[in-house]
């Protein structure tokens, strides 16, 4: 199970004050009805593109009123928070656009809470209630709710038990969701859902993506999955990798043309991510045994400003004995970004003259491929 950018909700900023140009032309407008809501509740609220746009409002007794801007080609994905302390309900992650949106529910909180609006959010409605009657996808939401208390619990051997489950159902679930875009190519919500399907390969991606209307990519996941698009084009196998600096843990610089003349895995990962460290003993099994045979592991972290010591103790307690650089930056890591990384682990295996032979190799497979090469 990859830890993906989106796929958990991210934590929210602070209150802060939208700017006075933001309040002067306001086009959106989210109401929610929330039986048993109290008043003076903080509600958090923050995009999750680029745009960085967040605030925060009180509830009054029964709902609460949020009005900002959203620019033409801006929708994008927003975490709307009760209150700071994570609970069951208190969080929902939604794909907004400009418009005037509902959010009505019986309580608590947002507990099946249904969105009414425009046309996307009707779209949306349309495809989750699709998902819904899915019979291949009955129980997936007790299923990810597991899943997802086992992440928390960093328990390792239980999320690999569910994993051939979890692998069955997102199959399922992406050759439903190819469906239904190729069946809407000018949904506002099209681009959108694409771009979350993490496990469709990006050529396939890029196939139905263009075939797409231009408004139906004009918003902010519709530019990510382009940009991507045009990422994988440089960073596909074949291609020479993509050069990048970035310090070690002691500070000293290191690049990927130091490794010219050596088969290098580049991989991606970080201390707090669970799947990450589930992989890492396939990862020492695979240096130790081909690292006599001119292969070598060269690990980017993709930790947080805060998180350099987790880093180094987590590289101590895996006996990950190779090169590791990291600019301490989370997802906006650098390399990250260069090579358009949104989940990991994920890897690129590089050969002596620099060209990308393989991508995402994981348990056997990493294995398989080594083999094959040695």
């Amino acid at each position: 199970m990859k830890h993906y950018k989106y796929a958990v909700v991210a934590l929210l900023l602070p209150a802060a004050l939208t700017t006075a140009k933001a309040q002067a032309q306001q086009n959106t407008t989210i109401t929610a009805t929330i039986k048993g809501l109290p008043a003076g509740e903080w509600v958090y609220w923050r995009s999750q593109g680029g745009q960085d746009r967040y605030d925060s409002v009180q509830t009054t007794a029964g709902g609460f009123t949020i009005k900002t801007n959203i620019p033409p080609g801006e929708g994008d994905f927003y975490t709307i928070k009760i209150g700071k302390p994570y609970g069951e309900h208190n969080s929902i992650f939604y794909y907004l656009d400009k418009g005037n949106i509902t959010i009505k529910g019986d309580g608590p909180e947002f507990k099946d809470a249904v969105f009414g609006g425009p046309q996307f959010v009707k779209d949306n409605n349309e495809y989750a209630a699709m998902l819904k009657q899915a019979p291949g996808l009955q129980g997936r939401a007790d299923l990810y709710k597991k899943a997802n208390k086992l992440y928390a619990e960093r328990d390792s051997a239980g999320l690999a038990a569910l994993q051939p489950e979890l692998e069955r159902m997102q199959k399922v679930s992406d050759s439903l969701t190819k469906q239904w875009v190729l069946q809407h190519p000018k949904s506002g919500i099209s681009a959108v859902l694409l771009s979350h399907l993490f496990v469709m390969p990006l050529e396939e991606k890029e196939s139905v993506f263009n075939k797409l209307s231009a408004s139906a990519k004009n918003n902010g996941p519709g530019k990510r999955l382009a940009h991507s698009i045009r990422v994988n084009k440089l960073t596909g196998i074949g291609n020479t990798a993509l050069d990048f600096t970035q310090n070690d843990t002691l500070g000293k610089p290191v690049s990927l043309k130091d490794f010219r003349g050596k088969y290098v895995l580049v991989d991606f990962w970080a201390s707090w991510c669970v799947p990450c460290r589930a992989e890492n003993p396939n990862v020492v099994a695979a240096f130790n045994k081909y690292s006599s045979k001119n292969f070598t592991v060269l690990s980017v972290s993709l930790d947080q400003p805060n998180g350099k010591e987790k880093w180094l103790n987590a590289i101590h307690q895996d006996h990950l004995t190779w090169t590791h650089v990291s600019d301490l930056k989370f997802w906006d890591n650098a390399v990250a970004k260069q090579y358009d990384i949104h989940s990991i682990p994920s890897n690129l295996l590089i050969d002596p003259s620099g060209k990308i032979i393989a991508k995402d190799l994981h348990g056997d497979e990493l294995e398989k491929k080594l083999a094959e090469v040695f």
